[in-house]
């Protein structure tokens, strides 16, 4: 699976005619734009994928694509909280098993 971030343009020149500074997550990155039919420039939002801007977005397309990431880092951490849960279940489960073999011997 490909994943493209977007990303806004915050300065257009770097001394090169292909790449540009865009901030992806509030980190400045050079991208370069050479794919692109049109240059476009500061505060353009640009979809990147492997440094490479891919096509030119609008504000409101990269809001949605921004809150679809955003979601599914949620589902991901939710997931992973899911998945700690039940390795900690099963771990107070083996342990309260172990305690209950050691108080039987000692029974005995």
């Amino acid at each position: 699976m490909c994943l493209g971030i977007p990303a806004q343009l915050v300065a257009g020149e770097t001394g090169h005619p292909d790449l540009v500074m865009a901030e992806v997550g509030g980190v400045p990155r050079t991208v370069n734009v050479g794919l692109l039919d049109e240059r476009p420039g500061p505060g353009d939002w640009i979809l990147v994928h492997m440094g490479f801007a891919l096509n030119v977005m609008t504000p409101e397309e990269a809001a949605d694509a921004l809150a679809a990431l955003g979601a599914e880092r949620e589902a991901e951490r939710e997931a992973a909280g899911h998945e700690a849960d039940a390795m900690q279940a099963a771990m107070d489960a083996a342990a309260a098993a172990e305690e209950e073999a050691i108080a039987a011997r000692w029974m005995t």
